[in-house]
């Protein structure tokens, strides 16, 4: 099956990096065609308007596939814009300077992709700039990498100035008292919640009657499986993450600090950037600290933090590294 297809030029590059899709609309166009004409042979009685309407339908799905197989993305270097296109219909712009990256990109299953990411939401949905791959040793995956990703330096970043971050002082995702940086969560909503869920397991367990009609192994899962979930809110209701800049650890709190894990800053790894989806639904982004433990020669992850959109996680990372000393 095609993959990327890409045409290099000494001022502009121009990238199709759904051109797979135009071999799958082929497929479905034959299919359909098959099937429509197995149709028209077999099935009467309907008006000449109606099978016409119905079969141009069927022929549309596949057309419109081969249609988005002309999507391409131009970097132009003459007037330092990417343009993005389908076939011959504009369908946006962005300028060099608002591009942060091209990274890969995870997708579904153990797959990835090419994406650009601009610098205004730096962990948004980003574009795409290649078709999917399932291996790394894949021909024309290494293609890409040894010709587009150079030939991306060359025209975005060879002539980009370089800014460095700055210090922040006024944090909005941190509260600060004596060198301790408490991470600002509110949990009030969670907490309710597993009260509540607490609560309708206390009324089941003082109404023997409730689930008299029920068998034994139903009633043990609806009295007490409430009770597990609300115990599991009111824990991560009542945790909290704190960055120590004197002890030069990061604490994890829960139950009013009964419960503590403590992290040194040299041990912190990176930061991760988590993308969830539902159903292949948006449902917001996790911000994740992988951690090495060097005594059991393993890594752990702390979550930090959720946000429904993504233009304030890079904020939030300049502040976290702030406090750990890396800006």
């Amino acid at each position: 099956m095609a993959k990327t297809k890409w045409i290099i030029s000494p001022g502009t590059l121009t990238i199709y990096p759904k051109r797979n899709l135009r071999i799958v609309g082929l497929i479905f166009f034959v299919l359909i065609a098959a099937l429509i004409f197995y149709l028209s042979r077999s099935v009467q009685g309907y008006s000449a308007g109606l099978t016409i309407g119905y079969y141009g339908f069927l022929l549309l799905i596949p057309l419109l596939l081969i249609f988005v197989a002309e999507t391409k993305v131009i970097f132009d270097g003459n007037s330092r814009v990417l343009y993005k296109r389908i076939a011959f219909l504009p369908t946006g712009s962005v300028p060099f300077d608002d591009i942060a990256s091209v990274e890969p990109y995870q997708i579904l299953g153990s797959g990835f992709n090419y994406k650009l990411f601009k610098k205004s939401n730096r962990h948004g949905r980003g574009i795409l700039v290649s078709s999917g791959y399932g291996k790394a040793n894949d021909a024309n995956l290494i293609s890409f990498q040894q010709e587009v990703l150079p030939k991306i330096d060359e025209l975005v970043f060879a002539n980009a100035p370089v800014i460095p971050k700055q210090t922040i002082y006024d944090f909005r995702f941190f509260k600060e008292e004596g060198g301790v940086y408490l991470l600002r969560d509110n949990k009030i909503g969670s907490f309710i919640v597993g009260l509540i869920f607490i609560g309708a397991t206390i009324a089941i367990l003082f109404s023997p009657g409730f689930l008299a009609n029920e068998g034994p192994i139903q009633k043990v899962l609806l009295t007490y499986f409430p009770a597990a979930i609300g115990l599991a809110l009111l824990f991560a209701a009542t945790s909290n993450i704190r960055f120590d800049k004197s002890q030069r650890k990061i604490i994890r709190s829960t139950f009013a600090g009964r419960f503590k894990k403590e992290y040194p800053f040299e041990d912190l790894i990176r930061f991760q950037v988590i993308r969830k989806t539902t159903n292949l639904i948006y449902s917001g982004t996790e911000v994740r600290a992988e951690i090495l433990l060097p005594a059991k020669n393993k890594t752990t992850i702390l979550n930090l933090k959720s946000f429904i959109g993504t233009k304030k996680i890079e904020r939030f990372l300049d502040e976290a590294n702030t406090i750990l000393g890396r800006i």
